[in-house]
């Protein structure tokens, strides 16, 4: 059986850039990185983080879709 989550949510990697520093910082599971988006967007990190072509309003809609798809408990570490 194939993984249904590469089927149907396949995160870019200025957001899968997002789930390493949230997990970086603690966060386990889909729901507490799209929570830390407001910390990233606060932060010192968002240019290292998003580099030159991404956007937090980006990232935050494609987190939503993830979520929405696979649900907010699941493991970051199933994207990294």
């Amino acid at each position: 059986m194939s993984d249904p989550w590469e089927e149907e949510f396949d995160p870019s990697t200025i957001t899968r850039n997002v789930l390493t520093w949230a997990h970086g910082l603690g966060a386990s599971t889909l729901g507490e990185a799209y929570d830390m988006l407001e910390q990233l967007q606060l932060s010192n990190d968002v240019p290292e983080v998003l580099g030159e072509d991404g956007t937090i309003e980006d990232v935050r809609e494609e987190l939503e879709l993830g979520i929405e798809i696979v649900g907010p408990d699941t493991p970051v570490t199933t994207l990294l």
